[in-house]
């Protein structure tokens, strides 16, 4: 009988996937799925999806359900078809990879949002993701010595960044369509920098350029080399004239060399036959280009600059006036090292080497922030003596006192049991239940003592405004405890002290740890769940629906805005003065106060205090500054010697990571931390301090709403709203190149590697 029914339910379950299959089969052959940059990609980051389909009877929609780190499936909001990068009808979604397999589930809406319209095609395997350690260097355009500089970032371990070279030029399939590159900033979330030739700048898709241009305005690092070709990208205008330091006004022959070489640290020296045809552009107002001049030649730096670093938002663009994928350039082993230092790459290799202490993405500072915001008030660990004290004395109850009382208690002198009449061989019917029924009460009564029966919740964030561009950007951390068994609505959305930003976009995703540890992106296994199941977004990527927790235990979320400023949040008159202090005042125009408010500039820290609304600080009044490495890193003095504070790794004070990782290159790096910043690098503005920017840093509320959903119970409590760190980056006003290029400026922050 049972053979027959296994029978049954075989052919039944046969019957079933091949109709399955008859009815998606074509259309999940026929379907495209394009990851990544040209297929590489790495867990944990934000990474783009573009599924084309058949021209004919294309669907309405697409989502994709993807792995978090727990194993469980997250269905992705819906994306429209729209015609994509090879001329079919496509849809491109942006997802995160919580796991190393790269599982995708596609899900076609036909006719709307209508649950009865849609169809699940079969399980997709892409190809599997980078770990969320490595570093991805993407190269626009033919540029050999990108492979070349990768080796010389080499860390101790061996590993170096992975280049991934696209040219937006090449055709892809035949039919005309570019390369597939993202056209918003979060499609490049996967990569740590980007570097781009002339003439890929000028092949590439508008859209294309204006994703990455939000890129850099998010905390990007772009690095474009273009000598001859920077005629052609000022001419044609557009987001990539904007790279350029300024307007070109013409080619003049480059008769020597030595900047270059002496900047790059090359080893063997260029042509001088090769160099004598070289020509480089000349800026229109080059005593008043915008940024720092590196490296140039002539008598100042105003004559003929060949590399300018400058800020543009929170990120950085640096320019080189010589075409890298030309000779001679592009067999020259000095170009390998010229990438290298507009990186900033030997010392963030040499900083990176120093991490030792922990394996390479096994434990960063993100990490740290994450054991921080999953501290609970109420809510701690057992102590292993209670539990092993319960444990024992369970034992000693069952053995001997259970057994005294059910047999030894049952025997008379000579070792026989006594009569049945006695009774005592009938008391372990009752002894053992009421043993067993007082431990469960014990081991409940202690995970209620320390559990808690509450909801319980936590949060940190961060929130930058750039006076120049005008760009806001707001990361926020929350966690929650649950003490039962819930599903639960998330959602995440501009706090009322944004009221003055227009319009900001953001959303909402789990926070996991990195590397292969428990629960991280990159484990072999995934971490598992007592609370299993499925969830989804709910419209939009700011809500979160039907995500299940598990009693006692603890769900965290990270979320992230951006949009424009309405209104300046301060307002300056700080300028530079020729030492490299800074001289002049700031208000602050924000509709609250911020409290333990310092000012930071290239090497310098002031302290400001608090900072209520319309206060102003002046720069120049009361104490000098003091060394902002010596105030971050918090040295002490120690019988007149200067005693730097190590850092200490078991810290849990959110906003002090945070303070940490958003300053970590001017602290010193790993030197300091013993760790890397891993997932919160790019939040690091040490970048920007040496160039004509200063940072005014303070605590105030938090910019991100947080608003839980319980779909039986009570709702959870709202996270604490005070939990915030304000940056404002504040411009200064542009010296003369010569000045610039003779000011005093902080140590050069580590480029790719944090």
């Amino acid at each position: 009988m049972t053979a027959f029914v296994r029978a049954a339910r075989f052919a039944a379950l046969s019957r079933l996937l091949t109709a399955l299959a008859a009815t998606l089969g074509p259309t999940a052959a026929a379907a495209e799925v394009r990851v990544g940059f040209d297929g590489v990609y790495r867990t944990g980051s934000w990474t783009p999806l573009e599924v084309s389909f058949p021209e004919s009877q294309p669907p309405a929609g697409v989502a994709a359900w993807v792995e978090d780190p727990d194993g469980q499936f997250v269905r992705s909001p819906v994306a429209p078809i729209v015609t994509g990068t090879n001329g079919r009808p496509a849809a491109r979604l942006v997802v995160r990879f919580g796991r190393p397999a790269g599982r995708v589930v596609l899900e076609e809406v036909t006719a709307g949002s209508v649950v009865a319209d849609r169809n699940l095609l079969p399980l997709t395997t892409l190809p599997p993701p980078l770990p969320s350690a490595e570093q991805i260097m993407l190269v626009l355009g033919d540029l050999p010595p990108a492979d070349r500089a990768a080796r010389l970032l080499s860390r101790d371990d061996g590993s170096r960044p992975r280049v991934v070279a696209v040219d937006p030029a090449r055709s892809t399939d035949g039919a005309g369509g570019k390369a597939s590159l993202g056209h918003s900033a979060r499609d490049y979330d996967g990569a740590d920098a980007i570097i781009a030739s002339g003439r890929a700048a000028l092949a590439a898709d508008p859209e294309v350029l204006g994703g990455i241009d939000d890129w850099v305005l998010a905390g990007g690092q772009l690095v474009l080399c273009a000598g001859t070709t920077a005629v052609e990208i000022d001419r044609a205008g557009g987001v990539a004239a904007g790279w350029l330091p300024g307007a070109v006004a013409k080619l003049v022959p480059l008769r020597r060399a030595n900047a270059l070489e002496t900047f790059a640290r090359a080893s063997r020296p260029l042509d001088k036959s090769a160099v004598s045809g070289l020509q480089v552009p000349i800026f229109r107002a080059a005593q008043a280009l915008s940024g720092t001049v590196e490296a140039f030649e002539g008598r100042g730096p105003g004559d003929m600059p060949l590399v300018v670093r400058r800020a543009h938002g929170f990120g950085t663009i640096v320019w080189a006036g010589v075409d890298l994928d030309r000779p001679p350039f592009r067999d020259w082993s000095g170009s390998d090292s010229l990438l290298v230092e507009m990186l900033r790459g030997r010392r963030a290799a040499r900083d990176a080497g120093r991490a030792g202490e922990m394996e390479r993405g096994s434990f960063d500072l993100a990490a740290q922030l994450r054991q921080a915001i999953d501290q609970f008030p109420g809510v701690a660990s057992i102590p292993f003596e209670v539990i092993a004290g319960l444990g024992l004395l369970y034992v000693v109850s069952l053995y001997p006192l259970d057994w005294w009382l059910a047999a030894g208690r049952g025997k008379n002198a000579a070792g026989r049991l006594r009569s049945a009449s006695t009774g005592w061989e009938r008391i372990g019917w009752v002894s053992l239940p009421l043993l067993v029924a007082a431990a469960s009460w014990c081991a409940w009564s202690v995970g209620q003592r320390w559990k808690g029966t509450q909801w319980r919740s936590s949060a940190a964030a961060l929130v930058d405004f750039d006076l120049e561009s005008g760009c806001m950007r707001a990361a926020a951390f929350a966690g929650l405890w649950s003490p039962v068994n819930e599903r639960l609505d998330v959602a995440a959305g501009p706090a009322p002290v944004l009221a003055t930003t227009a319009a900001p976009r953001g959303d909402v995703s789990w926070f996991a740890a990195a590397g292969r540890g428990i629960g991280g992106t990159d484990a072999p296994a995934a971490h598992p769940s007592l609370a299993a199941g499925d969830y989804r977004y709910d419209g939009s990527a700011e809500r979160l629906a039907g995500l299940p927790i598990a009693a006692s235990s603890s769900r965290l979320f990270e979320a992230e805005l951006d949009g424009r400023g309405a209104s300046p949040a301060v307002e300056s008159t700080l300028e530079r003065e020729g030492q490299g202090t800074l001289t002049g005042a700031v208000t602050n125009r924000l509709p609250f106060a911020l409290h333990d408010c310092v000012l930071a500039h290239a090497g310098w820290l002031y302290e400001v205090g608090r900072l209520g609304p319309g206060e102003s600080f002046a720069a120049g009044a009361g104490r000098g500054p003091r060394s902002l490495a010596g105030a971050i890193t918090r040295r002490t003095v120690n019988k007149d010697r200067d005693v730097a504070v190590r850092w200490d790794l078991t810290e849990r004070d959110a906003l002090r990571i945070l303070e940490v990782a958003g300053f970590h290159a001017a602290a010193g790096g790993a030197s300091y931390t013993a760790v890397e910043s891993g997932r919160l690098a790019r939040f690091d503005l040490s970048a920007l301090l040496p160039l004509d920017r200063a940072v005014l840093v303070g605590r105030g509320p938090s910019p991100v709403a947080w608003t839980w959903r319980a779909t039986s119970a009570s709702d959870p409590p709202s996270p604490p709203a005070d939990a915030a760190l304000w940056r404002i980056v504040i411009p200064l006003p542009s010296t003369s190149v010569a000045d610039a290029a003779h000011a005093p400026t902080a140590p050069p922050p580590p480029g790719i590697a944090p």
